[in-house]
């Protein structure tokens, strides 16, 4: 590629960033903070992001694995958003910025469990699904791939009845765990979301969704802060909860009007 060349895709990328990420607001999250042009959102692709806008209600009560800029997002959208957090530091900064809707309960590793709850999680240990680990615990705690040593966090959904939420959220800690608890107290209708679904180690979570008859729709694409394309998943299995976004909305398209 001669200097030329090069001068028209630096031009093309240029011009891909200020239609594209520009108006994503992208370039309003390079500190490190999920944020677009309005203030924060979900760590979660553009295209998944766009869908979830269409389709949430303001009655919705949501259950998150792993706090942050979301919460004060669904805090803004739905009518009820609990989160359960590992870290506590970071559990108590959302906490003080929190909207009167939104509970952030911290349950750190290797935190007492009682025994109703042990007992509720050892089917699940009896029999576990695939749950592949690297060498290095921080990387397992990171990307939530340790189980045993969360079951405290993972099992505070059951403080809820069953069929409570119309959205729940794995983005966090334990996430086979999480999603094995998630199915029974997610409502008939809703749905959950489901983060970097692009990486293999959680197929034992994506197994067990498919085994209770969620259906998988998968988006992939670039979001806030990253640099890199990933996958993010909403799983469901009442198709109809997209029955709100079958139109598209006036104004958002290449044709300008």
């Amino acid at each position: 590629m001669d200097i030329n060349e090069q001068a028209a895709v630096n031009a093309d990328i240029y011009r891909f960033a200020q239609g594209y990420l520009q108006k994503r607001g992208w370039f309003e999250s390079l500190g490190g903070i999920p944020r677009n042009n309005e203030g924060v959102v979900p760590w979660i692709t553009y295209p998944a992001f766009i869908q979830l806008k269409r389709i949430i209600r303001p009655d919705f009560k949501v259950f998150e694995y792993g706090c942050g800029g979301s919460s004060l997002w669904w805090a803004n959208n739905v009518a009820e958003v609990t989160s359960v957090e590992h870290d506590k530091e970071w559990g108590l900064h959302v906490s003080n910025a929190a909207q009167p809707n939104l509970k952030v309960i911290v349950r750190e590793m290797n935190a007492a469990v009682d025994d109703d709850r042990r007992a509720a999680v050892a089917p699940f240990f009896a029999e576990p699904p695939e749950l592949p680990l690297s060498h290095s615990t921080p990387h397992n705690i990171m990307h939530g791939l340790l189980s045993e040593e969360f079951v405290a966090y993972a099992t505070e959904i059951m403080a809820f009845p069953a069929a409570h939420f119309d959205v729940i959220v794995v983005d966090g800690m334990a996430r086979t765990l999480s999603t094995w608890l998630a199915i029974r107290h997610l409502k008939p209708g809703g749905f959950i979301l489901f983060d970097n679904t692009d990486r293999w180690q959680y197929n034992g979570a994506y197994r067990l969704l498919s085994a209770a008859g969620f259906r998988r729709i998968d988006y992939y694409g670039p979001g806030p802060v990253n640099k890199i394309e990933w996958c993010t998943s909403i799983f469901v299995r009442d198709l109809s909860v997209f029955d709100a976004s079958v139109d598209s909305p006036p104004g958002d398209c290449d044709l300008g009007w």
